[in-house]
């Protein structure tokens, strides 16, 4: 069973510039029009990107799915998730 859009929803919430896509369940997390992660189970992953090594260290890297590439687990929300995003997407 995938994430439920209100669960989806709830962990951009009040991010400007966050674009959810559904996909298989699941969502697909846009900021500014570039993908930077998932919502899969009702936990953000964001992408394994070298600028995201250096911000998310100490972050956990999981794959959200079995056989996905792994991501980094953010519980980061509102504001800090916000800033998080700012830094990553330059």
């Amino acid at each position: 069973m995938g994430t439920p859009k209100r669960v989806a929803c709830s962990i951009v919430e009040g991010i400007p510039e966050v674009r959810l896509r559904a996909m298989m369940g699941e969502w697909l997390v846009y900021f500014r029009e570039v993908h930077v992660g998932t919502i899969e189970g009702g936990r953000l992953y964001l992408k394994d990107t070298p600028s995201a090594r250096v911000l998310l260290v100490g972050a956990p890297l999981l794959p959200p799915h079995a056989g996905a590439k792994p991501s980094f687990l953010v519980e980061e929300r509102g504001q800090e998730l916000f800033d998080l995003l700012l830094r990553l997407v330059k």
